[in-house]
């Protein structure tokens, strides 16, 4: 497979082949990602910014942050690096087993650092990140290990995925065994190589900041790609769990909104929201809507704890995706019927269930510019 090929595509293969749980080997530099989030308020005698920090968080970074991905997709994941005796290296493997990945291979050298990345947040601005962490080439006899552990686990498993960040860990011996390896026993075999770009690097932790919820959970919960979150579907699917789709502008989220996704998700265990493009809006409700963008509009549904995906559409309405996601239920406000939604053929043909939830009164994106428009009058 080429190199660049996405999980989720890896993820629609097993399950073409009926394959619900592989197992897969995740290899590589593990990572420990810290984001403070904090206000900066000025001082005189002070010729730097001086943050006080009201919320912290450490999610899993580099190879560590696919292995979560693969797990959450519902992989069996074996996890093979090499982590400090401290407590990046404590709390990286704790969050690991916590999630249940196997971290029987993750080993721990008594000289190595465990790599950190810390990153300093006043709102959507980065002021400063610090690396910390061994970046070494793996000693001879820790090489040996992993190698040795690879041969035990590789023909049970049926993919590997190596991650290699440039941090010491993938050295060209493991790589020559994992070829020897495949030569013997053909498996899904991907190799990431991956030299990021400071700006680059950066403005993804910014992302990642503003959609973690959890400190076991690395994944946006805004997925950008449909034929990604069908897989994501799928996999619930199989789980048993029920999936709610429902969409909108959502353009001023307010109590009418919340209460409205809350009954959304108490119908199902998964729900999905569709989120109109700015584009597709404009088009439904004039050139000067949305008020909110598309990527705020996005980060604040992304907030709610009944929210489990995003997708954002262009087109004017849902159906396209809708007619690939098959939700098991789609909801829509109580201003409608079936016979004026433009959605309940498509719901219809693959046998799916329109649900019909009352919006709370007096409360709408209009009304709220409304009274806007009359206070500045």
């Amino acid at each position: 497979m080429k190199p660049d090929l996405k999980m989720s595509e890896v993820w629609s293969a097993f399950l073409a082949k009926g394959m619900a749980h592989p197992q897969v080997i995740v290899v590589g530099d593990a990572i420990l990602d810290c984001y403070l989030q904090g206000e900066s308020k000025s001082r005189f005698e002070s010729p730097m910014p001086i943050v006080t920090v009201h919320d912290r968080k450490q999610i899993p970074g580099g190879a560590a942050d696919t292995a979560f991905y693969l797990k959450s997709l519902g992989c069996q994941v074996i996890f093979f690096s090499v982590i400090g005796e401290d407590w990046e290296g404590h709390l990286l493997r704790q969050t690991l087993e916590e999630s249940g990945i196997t971290t029987s291979y993750l080993l721990t050298h008594t000289v190595r650092q465990t790599l950190s990345r810390q990153r300093v947040m006043v709102g959507s601005q980065l002021l400063v990140r610090t690396d910390s962490g061994s970046t070494d080439a793996i000693d001879s006899c820790t090489e040996q290990a992993l190698i040795n552990q690879l041969k035990n686990c590789f023909a049970q498993c049926q993919a590997v995925i190596v991650c290699d960040y440039g941090y010491g860990i993938v050295t060209q011996r493991l790589k020559d065994t994992l070829a020897q390896l495949q030569h013997s026993f053909p498996h899904v075999l991907i190799i990431y190589e991956k030299i990021i770009h400071e700006k680059s690097t950066e403005v993804k932790a910014q992302k990642a900041l503003s959609s973690v919820h959890s400190p076991f959970l690395f994944s946006n919960k805004h997925i950008s790609d449909s034929d990604e979150l069908l897989a994501l579907v799928n996999s619930h699917s199989i789980a048993g769990r029920k999936i709610v789709f429902t969409n909108g502008c959502f353009d001023i989220l307010h109590a009418g909104h919340v209460s409205y996704l809350q009954r959304a998700k108490a119908l199902g265990d998964i729900l999905i929201i569709g989120v109109n493009s700015d584009d597709s809006i404009r088009r439904l409700k004039g050139p000067t809507r949305p008020i909110n963008t598309l990527e705020d509009r996005i980060q604040v549904l992304a907030a709610l704890d009944c929210v489990d995906y995003l997708i954002a559409f262009e087109e004017d309405s849902p159906s396209n995706l809708i007619r690939k996601l098959c939700p098991d239920i789609y909801v829509k406000g109580g201003d409608y019927t079936k016979e004026t939604l433009p959605e309940t053929p498509v719901v219809e043909e693959y046998g799916g269930v329109i649900e019909f939830l009352p919006f709370v009164e007096n409360r709408s994106t209009t009304k709220i510019i409304k009274r806007i428009l009359q206070g500045k009058n």
